[in-house]
C-alpha cells in the first residue's frame, strides 16, 4: 500500500557488488534539508562499508582431474589430427 506521504530518496548505483545493482535509502523527515553533498557522502561509506565480496570457489580433487583429462584429451585429439593429416599428406 502506498501512503501519500512525500519523501526524498537517495539511490546509489554500486556495479562493484556482485549481489546488488543498487541501493535505496529513505532519508529521514528531519534530514532532508542537510547538505546533498554530505548525504551522498554518508550513503556511499555505508555501501562500500556493508559490501561483501563473494567466497571463492574451490577446487576440488574430482574437479581438477576432470580440467586436467579434459585438457590432456584436447591435446592428444589435435595432435592425432595433425599426425594423420601429415601422413595423409593434405598439410
Amino acid at each position: 500500500m502506498l501512503k501519500g506521504v512525500n519523501k526524498q530518496i537517495l539511490e546509489i548505483t554500486n556495479p562493484e557488488s556482485p549481489y546488488f545493482e543498487k541501493i535505496i535509502f529513505f532519508v529521514r523527515p528531519s534530514s532532508q534539508n542537510a547538505d546533498a553533498k554530505k548525504l551522498h557522502k554518508e550513503a556511499e561509506k555505508i555501501s562500500t562499508s556493508t559490501a561483501v565480496k563473494p567466497p571463492k570457489q574451490k577446487i576440488d580433487g574430482r574437479k581438477a582431474a576432470l580440467i586436467i583429462g579434459y585438457s590432456a584429451m584436447t591435446v592428444l585429439s589435435g595432435a592425432g589430427i595433425t599426425f594423420l593429416l601429415s601422413h595423409l599428406n593434405i598439410l
